[in-house]
């Protein structure tokens, strides 16, 4: 009789054998990388601030890379569709996603059942921009500063009417944040879309919401509302008049909204690198610094490591905020 070893004896072998020849493989692929089109899924609806994000990044990415990306739009769940898609990909560098702030922080931090962990999941390739929010108000609402704003909600039985794009939004947690941190009065008033939203605070049917500057920065330049605060760090230069939640007497809080390059989680090292130091040439385009300047976003200087670590912290916080509020998306 042939001598045969035990199954699992023989399931041991073979799973050597198989990972020997991954092994043996990964270097060459990440030699040959990339031999082929990339897909740059975005988890957003075309028009949108990420989906314009990704056209603008795109091309500097294909002169880097020397292979063509193809932007493939799948929107749905505040980009948890999308992500979730790009989790469960090969992690061969092909399938990439422009993600942010929606699809990797404030979507998880929602909903417990999100089908995806928004770090572990994902290789973080680096930040592409950051988009300070602004609160702003009706011009019919008395006030100019934040303080006259609080003391406006406060002689309000009801406080102020705050609009946002839903449930569980980014601006909606945002909304929430600022009245923890301070004394702000408002009653939240979800939308189905920030557009809806921004309508009714131009005709004055609700008072305010904190929306991207990128899209109530030329609202608010045009006069049809009033931008109380940016809520960043630092005034953007792009509106300078402007000042900080900081410099108005609320310290620490910020919100801004990322975009950043994921891969699924597992990608060769060889080809993480490759990926990573392509999107921080491109970054540096002058055009490209420009271009994005003009939409209202900064450019991420932040390394690859650095971000890693902001992404994370913004999981965190964004999860802290709902769970203090009892935010929940879940049905």
């Amino acid at each position: 009789m042939p001598f045969r070893l035990p199954r699992l004896a023989r399931r041991a072998g073979t799973t050597l054998m198989a990972l020997a020849a991954a092994a043996a493989a990964s270097p060459a692929l990440a030699d040959d990388y990339p031999n082929h089109p990339i897909t740059m899924v975005v988890p957003f609806a075309p028009g949108g601030n990420v989906d314009i994000t990704a056209r603008v990044l795109a091309p500097l990415l294909t002169k880097e890379l020397g292979r063509a990306i193809v932007i493939e739009n799948r929107s749905g769940g505040g980009g948890a569709i999308g992500a979730s898609s790009v989790a469960r990909a090969p992690a061969d560098g092909y399938t990439l996603m422009l993600g942010s702030s929606g699809s990797n922080a404030t979507v998880p931090a929602t909903n417990s059942h999100t089908p995806y962990d928004p770090i572990k999941d994902f290789t973080i390739l680096g930040g592409v921009t950051t988009t300070p929010s602004l609160l702003v108000v009706n011009p019919k609402v008395p006030a100019k500063t934040f303080d006259e704003l609080v003391k406006y909600s406060l002689s309000k039985r009801d406080g102020l009417s705050f609009g946002s794009p839903g449930i569980g939004s980014f601006n909606h947690l945002t909304l929430e944040l600022v009245k923890q941190k301070s004394r702000l009065r408002a009653t939240h008033i979800p939308y189905k879309g920030a557009g809806q939203a921004m309508s009714d605070v131009i005709s004055g049917q609700i008072d305010g919401m904190f929306d991207q500057s990128s899209s109530s920065m030329p609202i608010a330049q045009e006069g049809r509302i009033r931008a109380i605060a940016q809520l960043s760090e630092r005034r953007s230069p792009l509106m300078p008049d402007v000042p900080t939640l900081a410099e108005q007497g609320v310290p620490g809080v910020t919100a801004e909204v990322y975009t950043a390059l994921f891969a699924p989680a597992g990608l060769p090292k060889a080809v993480e690198t490759r990926l990573a130091t392509a999107l921080q040439h491109a970054k540096q385009d002058p055009a490209l610094q420009e271009r994005f300047r003009k939409l209202g976003a900064e450019v991420v200087t932040m390394d690859q490591a650095a971000f890693q670590q902001y992404a994370a912290e913004e999981v965190q916080r964004w999860r802290d905020v709902a769970k203090a509020n009892h935010i929940s998306t879940q049905d």
